[in-house]
């Protein structure tokens, strides 16, 4: 079977979880025998993208820089990225040259909404997998205490449009519960078929055994406000005179890596060690004592407590969206969201319990088994 995936970003412009399960899916699909080809963004730049062993479109958008340019422009930009009609004629065609059997849709900000059009008027078998809350609100955040922000008289008016853009694909993955229901409350995909599928995770288990002998928590993701690196580092503060032999290693990078090291200054135990590359990251979550995840948003099914379970690893994380679908059955600890206090007390309490600290989560993620129920959703 040949097969299309399109994400609104994919290596080297790579930044979150959306595209590493893009690159998981097209490995597992090229092991399964099936032929894959990428649709994908990149900068306005002229820059020249090598290849990545498989066959990628780049198409020229603003999305990845989109961050650098003012709200008010934004704006414009989400209503061109809603009714993009440059990029509906450019997908159609590649679509239309590969004569794919079917198309897997994910994050398509940037890419344009009416991608699916695309793809329905060429009668090609379309399979979307959801990844936020973007067809909701286009920022695609909702923080913890923000929750109103999806019930305002623009948000419906967004989500409206992108309900009616979207229609209903013939199938629909969400990767958490949690995510589901939002988007089902909200009247989205009424005629598809709907399935909860845990995203993919490559397990290495070469790394197996090789944990380091001083405790160390582990954060993995973007050095940004949403994702609480902040909060982390003021709660590993409060932490510091009673438990000084404790290490905290940010692993990533992002827009606010100055102004965290900033707030960490003086912390000789807060070490920033930047984006190793997945191989390093994966040596790291099994030799770290427990990964810490404090995000101030909504998330789905982070792909960082994923790997970290993959591997092995406690892990503490807010108690937000599909994370505690994640963390049941012992498989890790909660703190309540965006609270230092609660989260600094959590720390404590997993130092002080490293002896007895344990997984055990039942969530299948491995890459085959995520493959097959690909092919059988796709054969209806």
């Amino acid at each position: 079977m040949k097969i299309c995936l399109l994400n609104n970003l994919y290596k080297p412009f790579n930044r979150g979880g959306a595209e590493k399960i893009t690159e998981t899916i097209a490995d597992g699909l090229i092991k399964a025998g099936h032929e894959v080809f990428i649709v994908t963004t990149k900068p306005y730049s002229g820059l020249r993208v090598a290849g990545c062993g498989l066959r990628v479109y780049y198409l020229n958008s603003l999305y990845y820089n989109l961050n650098k340019i003012s709200k008010f422009l934004r704006f414009f930009w989400q209503i061109w990225n809603m009714f993009n009609f440059a990029g509906y004629f450019k997908i159609r065609n590649i679509l239309r040259k590969e004569k794919c059997d079917a198309v897997i849709t994910n994050n398509l900000m940037g890419l344009g909404f009416l991608t699916p059009l695309a793809i329905r008027n060429l009668k090609i078998k379309h399979l979307h997998i959801a990844h936020d809350i973007q067809l909701i609100h286009p920022s695609g955040l909702m923080y913890y205490g923000e929750e109103g922000i999806i019930e305002s008289f623009f948000a419906k008016i967004y989500a409206s449009i992108c309900r009616c853009l979207f229609n209903s694909p013939p199938a629909v993955i969400f990767p958490s519960r949690w995510l589901k229901d939002l988007y089902i409350k909200r009247n989205f995909f009424t005629q598809s078929k709907i399935e909860v599928l845990p995203n993919p995770v490559n397990i290495m288990p070469q790394y197996i055994g090789k944990r380091a002998r001083s405790f160390n928590f582990l954060f993995l993701g973007q050095i940004e406000k949403h994702k609480g690196v902040f909060l982390l580092i003021e709660s590993f503060n409060k932490i510091a005179k009673k438990y000084p032999e404790v290490e905290l290693l940010l692993v990533g990078d992002g827009s606010k890596i100055e102004q965290a090291r900033q707030k960490a200054a003086g912390n000789k135990n807060i070490e920033f060690l930047g984006w190793p590359g997945d191989k390093a990251a994966d040596e790291l979550l099994f030799s770290a004592s427990c990964l810490v995840y404090p995000s101030l948003v909504y998330e789905n099914c982070p792909n960082a407590i994923q790997r970290a379970l993959a591997a092995g690893l406690p892990v503490l994380a807010s108690n937000l969206g599909g994370i505690p679908e994640l963390l049941n059955k012992n498989a890790g600890i909660l703190f309540k969201p965006a609270d230092a206090n609660d989260l600094a007390e959590k720390i404590g309490w997993v130092v002080e319990n490293k002896n007895n600290l344990q997984t055990s989560a039942k969530i299948d993620f491995k890459v085959e088994n995520y493959i097959k129920r690909l092919e059988a959703i796709l054969k209806l």
